[in-house]
């Protein structure tokens, strides 16, 4: 245990309130105790053991985003790095059926939205990646059925994630500096270059990935990928794999498109091969993501074209964001 008394102590240096002080070290204790209780230690858990722990805390209504938070910030100070990627894959996209519901019923109504959800409870936070598709292939098949193409694929281009409005507020200013739009695709991709190779030289995670010389030069062969090329007034955009080292050494096609895919709410369907039951419409969710990222740069509205995904089939993400006519009028 004298790790959780430094980690303790860490918390304490950094001024954290006593409360929440008193409240992660009990979460811990209570992690270890569920570990030690299958005659396990730390570094030997696997992610059925996590998710376990994480079913007690929802059947306990402890499953609030604190406990994973504090996961996280121990896995990073013990350097144990799955416990930092299962933290964040329960924080990861956890917004986006409370969203689709919320949004049904702004945008329709409550009783179309209890429709949708009939028998369905929202997904508590911290259910296992494996069970999160089985809502995706309900709600969206029944969100499908009942509406037309065109509605359906607008609704979800909107994007189903919140806009990490703060989040995305750098960039924001970086684009008023920049002397026009290229320009701050040029310094964009740059600094994507440059946090590829700190993760990599310092061997920490990129967001849940880790980076090593191959991923780099995968990502400097196409600088499509995350930050975009433009032609005009479009901008191509493509995903970076959610696991790129995996994805870029995996020859079967199937097993390529679910380390590709970054979605939670559909990605473990790869795994059981039940990919087909998930309306390939919601994909539509990924450009959305795009199209809040590049609104917020921007300060006005884009349309963003979701073109390839992998669910449909295709090797990559690719997502088309079409630019305002005064970005790039004067560009060549």
């Amino acid at each position: 245990m004298d790790d959780l008394e430094k980690f303790k102590q860490r918390l304490i240096d950094r001024e954290n309130p006593p409360e929440i002080v008193e409240e992660a070290i009990e979460i811990l204790e209570n992690f270890y105790d569920f570990i030690g209780s299958r005659s396990k230690t730390i570094d030997k858990i696997n992610s059925d053991d996590f998710y376990d722990f994480s079913a007690k805390l929802i059947r306990e209504k402890r499953n609030k985003s604190l406990p994973y938070e504090i996961i996280i910030g121990y896995g990073r100070f013990i350097n144990n790095p799955n416990l930092i990627i299962w933290g964040l894959e329960v924080l990861d996209g956890s917004e986006v059926m409370e969203n689709f519901s919320k949004r049904l019923e702004e945008e329709f109504s409550k009783e179309f939205r209890d429709e949708i959800f009939q028998g369905i409870e929202l997904p508590p936070l911290g259910i296992s990646q494996k069970d999160k598709p089985n809502y995706t292939k309900i709600l969206i098949s029944r969100f499908e059925s009942k509406v037309d193409s065109k509605t359906c694929e607008e609704f979800l281009a909107k994007g189903l994630r919140d806009s990490y409005a703060e989040w995305r507020k750098p960039d924001r200013e970086r684009f008023l500096k920049a002397d026009n739009f290229d320009a701050f695709l040029k310094d964009k991709r740059k600094r994507q270059i440059e946090e590829l190779e700190k993760h990599r030289d310092e061997k920490t995670l990129y967001f849940t990935q880790e980076i090593n010389d191959e991923v780099v030069e995968y990502v400097k062969s196409d600088p499509s990928i995350e930050t975009g090329v433009r032609n005009g007034n479009v901008l191509t955009v493509r995903k970076i794999p959610h696991e790129a080292i995996k994805y870029l050494n995996e020859k079967n096609p199937d097993k390529k498109s679910y380390h590709y895919c970054h979605c939670p709410w559909a990605k473990e369907s790869f795994q059981d091969g039940t990919i087909d039951e998930i309306p390939t419409v919601f994909c539509n969710c990924s450009g959305g993501y795009y199209k809040s990222y590049w609104e917020i740069i921007l300060d006005q509205p884009v349309e963003v074209k979701t073109v390839k995904t992998v669910m449909k089939g295709d090797s990559i993400c690719e997502f088309e964001v079409y630019l305002p006519e005064e970005i790039v009028k004067d560009l060549k």
